[in-house]
């Protein structure tokens, strides 16, 4: 091969072997390009309207779309969480006994009803005996599934069932609600049902979810049929759940508590899966 062919070969391999920071360069520039598309396209979905295309809702729209709010969309929903932002108010010290009462007015104050747990107990709540014994050493009391066995504002106290609270409700809300009370209904069905709706839930429970046991009995006054309490009984605002857990607004321990969803089971089951639900009439 003469010189002259050698030189040409050389060149010709230099031309088609291209530079290394060429190569990077190539490398690097599709990349960065992708890398901009890509944020482009993340920043249209997390803003796919400008800010001022959106319409505020007001108190009424809020009510008319309420139903079709879901854990998906729900903005206070994040990655299966949803909690309702419903007032807090603690019973202690004024009620120590009073959180059927307590949990009520968080209810109704969520609507916008203006009272309070002194109100509700005064003018609504139906109160009677607490179990006290006679002459002959029998304990005898109310029924608790009617009315109130002692006063909520003092530490002897006792509590009332789902029944109680309901018809008090419904006094105290006046026309423009309605108030159910439910009975076995599940856990899961009353989130789809009434907290992806917006509606929070009375719930019967037990204190810090702890274990329901067996607590004393005696016999009702208006029919001699024994009754056995369970105990301790407690009644808080059930407002959201996720994953692991339902979150309540317990007037004993604070807003949006988080309990495992085994323990508050088993407190819910332990009290006969009682529950009760405020809603405004125009909520469908």
């Amino acid at each position: 091969m003469s010189a002259v062919s050698v030189k040409r070969k050389g060149r010709l391999q230099r031309k088609r072997a291209l530079p290394k920071h060429r190569l990077i360069v190539l490398a690097v520039v599709p990349s960065l390009a992708f890398l901009c598309f890509l944020g482009l396209a993340l920043q249209k979905l997390r803003y796919p309207l400008p800010l001022e295309a959106v319409a505020p809702v007001s108190s009424g729209e809020l009510f008319q779309t309420a139903s079709s709010v879901s854990i998906a969309n729900d903005p206070l929903s994040q990655s299966g969480k949803l909690i309702l932002d419903a007032p807090f108010l603690d019973q202690r010290p004024d009620f120590p006994t009073g959180c059927e009462s307590v949990t009520a007015v968080m209810a109704l104050q969520y609507y916008g009803v203006e009272m309070e747990p002194e109100e509700f107990i005064s003018s609504y709540l139906p109160l009677g005996n607490a179990p006290y014994r006679n002459e002959n050493g029998t304990l005898l009391g109310c029924d608790p599934r009617k009315a109130f066995p002692g006063d909520p504002r003092s530490e002897k106290g006792w509590g009332c069932y789902a029944g109680v609270i309901q018809k008090a409700l419904e006094k105290a809300a006046g026309p423009d609600f309605t108030v159910k009370e439910l009975s076995g209904v599940s856990l899961s069905s009353l989130c789809e049902a009434y907290l992806e709706k917006g509606v929070p839930v009375l719930l019967w429970i037990t204190i810090d979810m702890e274990k329901p046991v067996v607590g004393a009995s005696w016999l009702l006054e208006d029919s001699d049929e024994s009754f056995t309490w369970i105990e301790p009984m407690h009644c808080a605002l059930l407002v959201g759940y996720d994953e692991k857990n339902y979150y309540f607004n317990d007037p004993m321990s604070g807003k949006s508590v988080p309990y495992t969803k085994e323990r508050v089971e088993t407190a819910y089951r332990g009290l006969g899966y009682q529950a009760v639900v405020l809603k405004p009439d125009k909520l469908s």
